[in-house]
């Protein structure tokens, strides 16, 4: 398994949502923020209430 970190500012910039502001506030300037790229067979994701499989 090959394992790398992102640290790119411009990489940051085009996968940035602004949902991210509440975790990160001082945006991609964040000191020691990285991107970690996944690679998943399969996902599940917990709403709160449902839990459901998306096709990968």
């Amino acid at each position: 398994m090959r394992r790398c970190v992102d640290q790119d500012k411009p990489a940051f910039a085009d996968h940035w949502t602004k949902d991210l502001d509440q975790y990160f506030p001082e945006g991609i300037d964040t000191p020691g923020i990285v991107m970690i790229p996944v690679s998943a067979k399969a996902i599940r994701y917990w709403d709160g209430s449902d839990e459901s499989p998306l096709a990968v």
